[in-house]
């Protein structure tokens, strides 16, 4: 998933209504990516994944329940 779409997943978790505004003018992705799944989705076929939507939301909505604590 593109950095762009985690930034807006995140803007419509927190309700972010201003406008999301890219800087193009630097790098727009790393240069090699590593990480891969094949081998959990060998060992364990029928796992499901959460989304990366529904985890930004469920990150933002317990932090939100969590805030006193959370940023002490």
């Amino acid at each position: 998933m593109p950095i762009g779409d985690v930034a807006l997943a995140v803007a419509k978790a927190i309700e972010f209504e201003g406008e999301v505004v890219f800087n193009t003018t630097k790098a727009d992705g790393q240069f090699k990516k590593t990480a891969s799944n094949k081998k959990l989705r060998g060992l364990r076929p029928d796992y499901q994944f959460t989304t990366m939507e529904e985890g930004v939301q469920k990150a933002e909505d317990w932090f939100l329940e969590n805030y006193e604590t959370a940023r002490k």
